[in-house]
């Protein structure tokens, strides 16, 4: 069981836990006021229904927001790798195998592999990872990095100039 259907099934036990402790004490509401004789403003049965029901819509809210939206969100980002294919991208396959595209069409790829050049005709859904771009995107986060170190750096650099001419002006 992966970590996020651990934390799933926790935060459904508990609101499952409050559904019945709440139902309980409605219940015993109920029932103390039907022995004690009150015929004061009651609950309709209607809205203990509702409130009975709040905590597995909300459960039902979080299971939404918890697995169902993050995998939907996966699905478009690995959509949208699988369009921007480019020939001379290095990829992998689900199956496993790395190659280079030598050709694209609607929804099929062709892969050069292996010492040899065999090629392949896979279809896109079965690209897992597009190796090429992530190389390109770590090498952009890197540079990104290194820019805004160089940036922090030279804004310690400005403040120690800035330090020293105050020193000297003194």
């Amino acid at each position: 069981m992966n970590r996020m259907t651990r934390k799933f099934c926790r935060v459904l036990a508990f609101l499952s836990g409050t559904a019945i402790s709440a139902a309980a004490l409605t219940v015993a509401a109920s029932a103390e006021e039907a022995a004690s004789g009150s015929t004061a403003a009651q609950p309709s049965s209607g809205t203990q229904m509702l409130l009975g029901l709040l905590p597995f819509a909300i459960a039902l809210l979080l299971l939404y927001m918890i697995m169902i939206r993050p995998q939907q969100k996966r699905e478009k980002e690995a959509q949208k790798m699988r369009e921007n294919v480019r020939v001379g991208d290095e990829v992998c396959t689900a199956g496993g195998l790395v190659g280079i595209v030598i050709r694209v069409t609607e929804d099929t790829v062709v892969l050069e592999t292996g010492g040899e050049r065999s090629k392949i005709r896979v279809k896109k859904w079965a690209i897992h990872e597009n190796i090429t771009q992530m190389e390109e995107a770590q090498q952009a986060a890197k540079e990104r990095k290194a820019a805004r170190q160089r940036g922090i750096a030279t804004a310690a650099a400005d403040d120690g100039d800035s330090k020293k001419k105050k020193d000297s002006d003194e």
